[in-house]
């Protein structure tokens, strides 16, 4: 049974400061433990310091009252010293707004830093690659459960309030279309390009499909087009896709943002994973169908936990059949 670190009884806490800049999906899969921390601090300033890409969604969804953009050059892979100052002093800017409590749920060292060069007067996070010494009450990481489980398991630690919204709303739209996002973060995420245009074709004798229009999906909308097949195509920022994905019948797409989107606003997803967990990143709504290698990962990789020839062993007959899968658990949710 986890037992708080430290009473926060004497703390007056007025701001709670949550650092999440690595993905957009990283933001969607924290979102309801910032709602716990408002439900356990409702007098206090909940701040949201996400990726740039993230603010114009994460304000939409009001996920946090401030939410701050900011890209740290770790997690863009730009190590240039003059980014890693500016992040510095970024952090030294924050450190005047004098935080009372702040969270980091990553366990990476250098989040771990630079929430330490914030000054938060009381700080919890996870010291998986090291840094205890930059956080007030550190924790080890139980990396064996999902990333959301993960991000609780800290604020419960912390004291908070351990009821969560037993509430999971889905929406059932019958009128809508199947959404095909392809894009993903890294190309070892995303499914073959030929395989999508099987499944488009497959899905589209009995289903309505609507493509999402990325830099990603134009080769897939070009090659349908050669085909004699038009498909339906949404363009918009992520907050026109928002309220526009609120209106569809479910989501096929890789392990990316885009399923954990769908998830949030109560969307049925059909997930197509490679080599990576399941268990530790799905998307964590219902209804969700995750389809996933049969085998166990065994090839040469170059990435420590993705793997494209384990998502390009996906058949599109799977993600079909998948597609019907989560389409009758919908239905059938949406009657009890």
């Amino acid at each position: 049974m986890l037992r708080p670190a430290v009473s926060l009884k004497g703390l007056q806490v007025k701001s709670v400061l949550i650092t999440e800049y690595h993905r957009i999906g990283d933001v969607l899969i924290i979102a309801p433990v910032l709602k716990m921390l408002k439900n356990t601090f409702p007098n206090a300033k909940i701040i949201l310091l996400c990726k740039n890409s993230a603010v114009m969604l994460a304000r939409h969804l009001k996920i946090a009252d401030e939410v701050i953009g900011y890209d740290v050059p770790w997690t863009d892979w730009n190590w240039s010293i003059k980014k890693w100052f500016m992040a510095w002093r970024f952090a030294k800017k924050l450190s005047t707004r004098n935080i009372d409590l702040a969270f980091d749920f990553k366990g990476d060292i250098r989040n771990g830093w630079f929430l330490w060069t914030t000054k938060a007067k009381v700080s919890f996070g996870y010291t998986a690659t090291g840094g205890k010494y930059f956080y007030t009450h550190p924790k080890k990481m139980n990396q064996k459960i999902h990333q959301s489980q993960r991000a609780f398991e800290l604020v419960f630690f912390a004291g908070c309030n351990k009821k969560r919204n037993q509430i999971k709303f889905f929406s059932y739209n019958d009128l809508g279309a199947v959404v095909i996002h392809v894009g993903a973060s890294d190309q070892k995420r995303t499914w073959p390009m030929k395989k999508w245009v099987v499944l488009v074709r497959a899905l589209s004798e009995n289903l309505s499909i609507n493509i999402v229009r990325t830099d990603e999906s134009e080769a897939l909308i070009k090659e349908l087009e050669d085909q004699g097949l038009y498909p339906k195509c949404f363009e918009g920022n992520l907050v026109k896709f928002t309220k526009w994905l609120e209106k569809q019948k479910c989501i096929v797409a890789p392990d990316s943002m885009a399923g954990h989107l769908a998830s949030h606003i109560g969307i049925p997803v059909v997930s197509i994973f490679g080599s990576q967990p399941i268990e530790l990143t799905r998307p964590i709504g219902k209804p969700c169908v995750v389809v996933a290698p049969d085998v166990v990962c065994n090839h040469k990789s170059n990435h420590w936990r993705l793997c494209k020839k384990c998502i390009n062993s996906i058949t599109p007959n799977r993600v079909e059949a998948a597609v019907y899968d989560v389409i009758k658990m919908t239905k059938i949710l949406n009657e009890i």
